[in-house]
């Protein structure tokens, strides 16, 4: 009986540190928002906005449901302005991606110390923080990213094949946010094929959550105008989908090493950083997860920036792993908050430019 009270009580313990780790994630989540929709950006990003010449009265070609959502949220907030709401709806996915991402650190068993300092790291680079307070859908993305990024490392399942269907409805919310997450096809199969529990049906599973989703995609493309929503997914995928050029990469390798810095550090330290062999290192389908960024590289162009929003937290998971291997609490959070304070300068010379 006294063994049972002691698991009783240590089991009682542990929900309720998870409980108040799951209410740090949403308040941090929410200040990210408050912060970001207070502090608008100076010179926001202009590409990407359909919705937002859309809701201003022009006749543009819209998908997704950034037009609706920003419909709803002028009829909500009476005398909103198209800019204004657009901006209200990044900042809330904004806060909603940290939130996600800090979910996923925590679920894979990463401290405070490395989980807190790694997310606002990496959400503290140009393209997201810029994104995030421009009236554009770079938000959006992020967050769509991020909550695809919890379900695919949030294994366990309550119903038959749930982690599938999980995967594929999460994977729908995000695609309908920001376009470019239809390059993270490959990758989302890939999870959901090495899922433990059915390996054995790794390649069937793969094709089929492949099949799935691009029929979804085909799908929302098809109708009236099916060439010009094809054309439209194209450029919003592939950063303008512009002839390939070397002074094309020149430029980019400029804009990605100022705009996603923190993230691209995190995202070496993730795929390619040295590390002893009882390390654990990230499962194999994160690698056409990070390399989709190379897509919008090789085929457009750098004036289409920002691009890959799922990178930024996939580039917090390469971060935390990185102070994790610090070994202590102590020096991951001394190291953390380092790399966070040089992000934040960067962004702000950045943005004060």
């Amino acid at each position: 009986g006294r063994r049972r009270r002691l698991l009783f009580r240590l089991r009682r313990a542990t929900r309720l540190i998870e409980q108040r780790e799951r209410l740090q994630d949403v308040g941090l989540g929410l200040l990210a928002a408050a912060i970001a929709l207070a502090l608008p950006a100076a010179q926001p990003y202009t590409t990407g906005n359909e919705a937002l010449l859309r809701l201003s009265g022009e006749t543009v070609l819209t998908q997704g449901l950034m037009y609706p959502l920003g419909r709803g949220a002028m009829e909500v907030a009476s005398g909103t302005e198209p800019a204004e709401a657009v901006r209200m709806i990044a900042a809330i996915m904004f806060g909603l991606a940290i939130a996600f991402t800090l979910a996923f650190l925590r679920n894979l068993g990463f401290r405070r110390s490395a989980t807190v300092p790694a997310t606002f790291a990496a959400f503290a680079t140009p393209f997201a923080w810029i994104g995030a307070t421009s009236p554009v859908d770079y938000a959006p993305g992020m967050f769509g990213a991020s909550l695809i990024l919890w379900s695919l490392f949030h294994y366990e399942q309550t119903t038959r094949r749930g982690y599938h269907w999980r995967a594929i409805i999460y994977f729908g919310v995000a695609y309908m946010l920001h376009m470019e997450s239809a390059l993270l096809v490959p990758a989302v199969a890939w999870a959901v094929a090495h899922h433990p529990a059915y390996r054995k049906e790794g390649q069937i599973n793969f094709f089929a959550v492949v099949i799935v989703l691009a029929m979804s995609i085909g799908i929302g493309l098809s109708g009236s105008s099916e060439s010009a929503r094809m054309e439209h997914l194209a450029q919003r995928a592939l950063a303008g989908a512009d002839d390939y050029s070397l002074g094309a990469l020149a430029g980019w390798a400029v804009t990605l090493a100022l705009g996603l810095s923190s993230v691209l550090f995190g995202v070496y330290q993730l795929l390619f950083a040295r590390r002893v062999e009882s390390a654990r290192r990230a499962p194999a389908w994160i690698v056409p997860w990070c390399l989709v960024a190379l897509a919008p590289v090789i085929a457009g162009s750098p004036d289409f920036a920002p691009i890959a929003p799922s990178l930024v937290p996939a580039g917090a998971l390469g971060v935390a792993d990185w102070l994790n291997r610090r070994g202590t609490a102590a020096r991951e959070m001394r190291f953390g908050a380092g790399l966070f304070a040089l992000q934040v300068l960067a962004t702000l010379l950045i943005v004060a430019t």
